[in-house]
């Protein structure tokens, strides 16, 4: 979509009251309209849901809109992925240093190596979502997991759980693709999936650079980047079960 001079003045009025938070809004008939930030995070947003309704009552939205304060305007992982969930333009605009882009859904998908993390949709879970649906063809429940849930004891233990929801088994040896589930840091449940890759480290559904030795495992650390690595012995230390999908037996 093309940006009027109107639309930018409203925007940039925005932007610059929010300061140094990041301002959004939702662009309807050819017009900004802003919106409350709820994201606690700085480097985020949340549209708060009222006032989305109401402009949804207005007309179709045309794009979603936010600012970036003291950085550019490309999109971040997280502005990515958010773009191809709502599958509308993405309108970013950098300030104080003044910087407009738009961006259009492509079909972006996060790599599986070298992905940023995001507790809750880009996580230890997620990236074993995502390699069983782009490597095995199979589609994994998702399901709901606040920040450290791991550390209260009375918590269920989610990961169990989940993951025999999602279709898994335990098994007594491990074989490529089977989850290997961990226990990690101050923790009172099982908290890590790791995907073990044996002595195959090159993935099918993407580029990867050559690894030697093994055998290799895939997984998201807390707060770090997914990476592959050497299943040595500090991770067959953590490891409480092995499970396995029911259709890869």
């Amino acid at each position: 979509m093309k940006l009027t001079t109107k639309m930018k003045k409203a925007i940039l009025q925005d932007a610059a009251q929010c300061f140094p938070q990041e301002c959004c809004g939702v662009i309807v008939d050819g017009t900004y309209i802003a919106c409350r930030n709820l994201s606690e995070h700085h480097d985020q947003f949340e549209i708060h849901p009222e006032d989305l309704a109401k402009v949804e009552d207005l007309g179709e939205i045309q794009a979603y809109v936010h600012s970036h304060p003291n950085a550019t305007a490309r999109a971040s992982e997280l502005d990515r992925h958010q773009i191809e969930l709502h599958q509308k333009p993405w309108v970013i605009c950098a300030y104080p240093d003044v910087e407009f882009q738009v961006h259009q859904p492509f079909g972006y998908k996060a790599p599986l190596v070298g992905r940023d993390y995001y507790h809750g949709w880009q996580d230890c879970y997620s990236i074993v979502r995502d390699f069983y649906q782009r490597e095995f063809g199979l589609q994994l429940i998702d399901f709901e997991r606040q920040d450290r849930w791991w550390e209260s004891k009375d918590h269920e233990s989610l990961y169990l759980n989940g993951f025999k929801q999602a279709g898994f088994v335990e098994v007594d040896h491990v074989q490529y693709g089977d989850v290997l589930l961990c226990k990690v840091g101050r923790t009172e449940h099982v908290n890590h999936a790791v995907i073990y890759l044996d002595h195959q480290p090159n993935l099918k559904s993407e580029v990867t650079s050559s690894l030697v030795g093994g055998p290799f495992i895939l997984h998201h650390p807390y707060q770090r980047k997914s990476v592959r690595e050497i299943y040595g012995s500090q991770w067959q230390e953590r490891v409480a079960k092995v499970v396995r999908h029911v259709k890869n037996n």
